[in-house]
């Protein structure tokens, strides 16, 4: 399956839908909180839906919760089911579970939008941006840019990374660059 084909579908196989996405900003006091205490000193014994919603059971807890985790456009997107989710402004025990699990290196998060898959969160990463800033890019066009001009990567250098011609991630980024100057 190319990239261009993926797309997120919520499954119906288990209750509980979880909702569009909504973004994060990290929270002042993350430290101190019930929430972040609880993702740091507990285990976490679910696992992956699909490419965007993951199953969060901590070992202190008597259930499960259905997570919506993925990255789309330059931002995280995340919802839980939980009512500290709501409480916490988005930053649940179960939502900061799985951030300290990905900048640990633990999971993997899947990109939406272009259909790569991070280990770790990335250099242009922003946790308050609009998911919908970049929905006028197609999927190759924003994977370029945000690896290339938001990112750390050079041009040949990520064309050896994908397999493709340095001239074709050129191209990418010069029609990439022109659908987005003025917009953000």
């Amino acid at each position: 399956m190319s990239r261009a084909e993926r797309s997120w579908q919520p499954s119906n196989d288990l209750p509980g839908t979880v909702g569009g996405p909504s973004t994060l900003s990290m929270p002042d006091d993350w430290t101190l909180s019930t929430p972040w205490q609880r993702a740091q000193q507990e285990s976490d014994d679910g696992g992956a839906i699909n490419d965007a919603e993951r199953i969060v059971s901590l070992s202190d807890g008597d259930d499960y919760h259905r997570v919506l985790w993925a990255l789309k456009s330059r931002t995280l997107v995340a919802e839980c089911d939980c009512q500290g989710y709501h409480y916490s402004d988005g930053w649940c025990a179960h939502v900061a579970s799985l951030w300290w699990q990905w900048v640990r290196g633990q999971i993997v998060v899947a990109h939406l939008d272009t259909g790569r898959e991070y280990p770790a969160p990335p250099a242009w990463l922003r946790l308050d941006d609009d998911p919908t800033a970049y929905d006028h890019l197609p999927p190759a066009q924003l994977d370029a840019y945000l690896a290339c001009d938001l990112g750390s990567f050079g041009v040949r250098e990520f064309a050896r990374y994908t397999d493709r011609a340095a001239g074709t991630i050129g191209n990418l980024l010069t029609d990439a660059r022109k659908k987005t100057e003025g917009r953000l």
